[in-house]
């Protein structure tokens, strides 16, 4: 087993993965990039045109017309992990966004196992 597999997990949240593409605002403008997983606390983000200095930014999961406000917790090489900033409304959406992702890859999950007689 890895190490990363012997440490307790310090998620309170659940998440839902994927690959959600998304906009990340900074002050240079909107990159493009892919969201890895999500949580109602944060999430994790693949972007290879991140600048540095992005600490605070918006995140916007343009498939759900969401736009959030996040800061960065860490960052290695083209991930980077963030904590959200909203209001109660945003949190309700954050919430439908989240079922609806797990939704999908629980019923993608159904789909691709195979069928087997008398249960087995």
């Amino acid at each position: 087993m890895s190490a990363s597999a012997t440490q307790r997990e310090r998620r309170r949240t659940p998440r839902a993965q994927g690959s959600i593409p998304v906009m990340v605002v900074t002050m240079r403008g909107p990159m493009p990039a892919k969201l890895k997983d999500l949580s109602l606390t944060g999430c994790r983000i693949l972007c290879s045109d991140l600048p540095k200095f992005a600490l605070s930014v918006r995140i916007s999961v343009t498939a759900y017309g969401l736009e959030l406000r996040a800061e960065q917790r860490w960052r290695r090489g083209e991930e980077s992990g963030w904590r959200f900033i909203y209001n109660d409304p945003e949190q309700e959406r954050l919430k439908d966004i989240i079922f609806n992702e797990i939704s999908k890859r629980q019923n993608a999950e159904t789909i691709e196992q195979p069928y087997r007689p008398g249960g087995r």
